[in-house]
């Protein structure tokens, strides 16, 4: 996807991909649309979301309420991809459920911050119910947004694609991760920080307000779900032990809660532990994000050649370090190297997962595989985050002895990140051997793949895709030779 392509799309007033009377030529708009519109919700997602947990601390929530925000939320999204799925085939038409949904989303960002401000005694639940309706609603879209670009997007090149537009995506939340943390920055020196989070949180309302705009335009294909392609949760529980995507669905589910039993802490331990300013904390998230910009579409194009089960394995290795190297170092500096290793490993294994889905699962089906699949996902989520690593939080002690000598740590949050650690190397040591690549690819072993990526040709890759968009237009007698690489 060129940036020229996008520029012209913009020169031409973002018009309706469904206006075209060629299906294919429809279908090709709204990749690009699509492109455009991820990078919308970009500043959504840096302006927005990831500042409601700063905020909420800004506010003084407790562990619980925190670890509540970041998970609750999650679990009543999952289920309202239930009802978002319901609605997808009911209707027909994926837009109409679409559309409104992540415009009440976009809503949701308004009385975040106003709600706290004129009731400061109920203001972190005010943050609790208006990040969970943003969630839900965003979530409830979601079965209808797979189900359509899953048949607007072919299937040979899918990694590619959603890696480029995973590129664009990952670029403007660092981009306005950064001048979110700019804005909040320079209002904390003004003693200004409840006006700086009133300015974060207009401009993620506006930017959905516009990603709404942008999905109206999207071309939706016929979409008759039949009634043979029904099935019940239940239903899908019961094929667990049978079913290959099932078996996979538990897996990711598990993974994503062992991650969450940490996850929730990880801004408290770096904003309150570490004491760390808001600019030290944009900058650490934003190298967790240009780690991805750098990574995800060479994952996503290893995944169309190799498969994106040997993704998922990879990666899977890769997720237990993290967590582990926050507890070793306090230093500033470490700890962006750490944030370096957990984007490649989050890169890889996110790009994998979404994509194995439109591999493994049928047109018809996809709607409501990725509800049900979120269930599951919101299921271990709310028991790994708000139960098991709540209560990790405000259980375990800050010191442990080992026979004469004694690890002291800043608070219990390192504990929990040991625990999260050792429950993800259990999840893929268990798991990952159940499920098995649904595409016949060219194989490769994990290990040889890891070392790929701890060698120069992913750098070396993006470079010349850089050097490659520089190219002069056709005709003219400069070319340049790109070296093979994934």
């Amino acid at each position: 996807m060129s940036f020229s392509r996008i520029l012209k799309t913009l020169q031409h007033g973002l018009g309706s991909a469904e206006s075209c009377a060629d299906p294919e030529e429809a279908r090709r708009r709204t990749r690009t649309l699509s492109v455009v519109e991820g990078g919308v919700w970009s500043f959504m997602a840096g302006f927005g979301d990831a500042f409601i947990s700063p905020f909420a601390i800004f506010l003084k929530a407790s562990n619980r309420a925190v670890a509540l925000l970041s998970t609750m939320p999650v679990l009543l999204g999952a289920f309202s991809q239930m009802i978002g799925a319901s609605l997808t085939d009911r209707l027909g038409r994926r837009r109409d459920v679409i559309v409104p949904l992540v415009t009440i989303q976009a809503l949701a960002f308004l009385p975040l911050f106003l709600i706290p401000l004129f009731l400061p005694s109920h203001a972190v639940l005010a943050v609790l119910l208006c990040a969970g309706l943003a969630v839900a609603c965003g979530h409830a879209a979601t079965p209808a947004w797979m189900s359509l670009m899953g048949d607007v997007v072919p299937e040979a090149g899918r990694g590619d694609y959603f890696g480029r537009r995973g590129r664009v995506i990952i670029l403007l939340v660092f981009l306005s991760t950064l001048s979110a943390g700019g804005v909040l920055t320079v209002m904390q020196q003004k003693g200004r920080v409840a006006t700086g989070f009133a300015v974060l949180f207009s401009v993620a309302c506006a930017a959905r307000l516009l990603s709404a705009r942008l999905l109206a335009r999207h071309y939706d294909p016929p979409y008759r779900p039949t009634r043979e392609q029904y099935f019940s949760f239940w239903d899908f529980l019961r094929r667990m032990p049978r079913s290959n995507f099932a078996k996979f669905a538990l897996f990711f589910a598990l993974m994503t809660g062992a991650a969450n039993v940490a996850g929730p802490f990880f801004n408290v331990y770096m904003l309150r532990d570490l004491q760390w300013s808001y600019a030290q904390f944009t900058v650490n998230t934003a190298a967790f994000l240009v780690t991805q910009f750098v990574l995800v579409r060479w994952w996503g194009r290893i995944g169309d050649r190799h498969g994106n089960r040997v993704v998922l394995v990879t990666t899977s290795l890769l997720l237990p370090v993290p967590a582990v190297l926050w507890t070793l170092s306090t230093d500033y500096f470490v700890l962006l190297l750490v944030q370096i290793v957990a984007g490649a490993a989050w890169s890889g294994f996110s790009i994998g997962a979404q994509n194995f889905v439109y591999d493994a699962v049928t047109p018809g089906k996809r709607a409501r595989i990725s509800a049900y699949s979120t269930v599951l996902n919101g299921t271990f989520t709310l028991l790994g985050g708000t139960l098991l690593g709540a209560w990790l939080a405000n259980n375990l002690p800050e010191t442990y002895p080992f026979g004469s000598h004694t690890v002291t740590f800043l608070s219990p949050l390192p504990g929990v990140f040991i625990v999260s650690a050792l429950l993800r190397a259990l999840v893929a040591a268990i798991f990952l051997p159940l499920f098995r690549e649904v595409r016949e690819t060219e194989r490769i072993h994990p290990v040889a793949l890891l070392l790929r990526l701890s060698g120069s040709d992913i750098l070396t890759g993006f470079i010349w895709q850089t050097v490659l968009r520089l190219t002069p237009p056709k005709g003219r007698s400069v070319r340049f030779r790109r070296p093979r690489s994934d």
